[in-house]
C-alpha cells in the first residue's frame, strides 16, 4: 500500500494530536496531587545517596536533603529540582509543637525531571 503525501501527513497530524492530548491528561492527572503545594524552593541536585534500606537521598545544591520515595533512576548531577511544602493543619502544630523538627510537620514534594515525588526532608 502506498500512502500519498496528502495521506501520510494528515497521518501525523493525528498521531501529533494524540499523544498531545494523552500528554495533557496525564499532566492534569499529575497536577491533582500538587493542590494545595507551594514553591519553597528551587535548586539542583548535588549529590544521591543510597540509605542501608535502598532509600534515596538526594542532596541539593543549596545543602538541603530529602529522602525520595520511589526514586528508580538516580537524576543526573545538577538536574534542577523543584521543591514544594505543604503546611502542616494548626491540629498538628498544636500537638506537636516542640515535639519534632518544624520542617518535619511540612509534606514535601520534588519535582525532578519533570515528575513529582513524595519527599521528607532530612535537613
Amino acid at each position: 500500500m502506498r500512502w500519498s503525501p496528502a495521506r501520510l501527513a494528515s497521518a501525523v497530524v493525528v498521531v501529533a494530536c494524540t499523544v498531545s492530548m494523552a500528554h495533557g491528561r496525564d499532566a492534569s492527572r499529575d497536577l491533582k496531587k500538587m493542590v494545595g503545594f507551594t514553591i519553597v524552593d528551587a535548586s539542583w541536585v548535588s549529590d544521591v545517596t543510597e540509605g542501608r534500606m535502598g532509600d534515596k537521598y538526594v542532596e541539593l545544591g543549596n545543602g538541603s536533603v530529602f529522602k525520595v520515595d520511589f526514586l528508580l533512576l538516580d537524576p543526573l548531577p545538577i538536574t534542577d529540582v523543584i521543591v514544594f511544602a505543604k503546611a502542616p493543619s494548626r491540629e498538628i502544630v498544636e500537638s506537636l509543637s516542640g515535639k519534632v523538627p518544624e520542617y518535619m510537620l511540612y509534606e514535601f514534594k520534588l519535582l525532578i525531571d519533570n515528575e513529582a515525588y513524595d519527599a521528607a526532608a532530612v535537613r
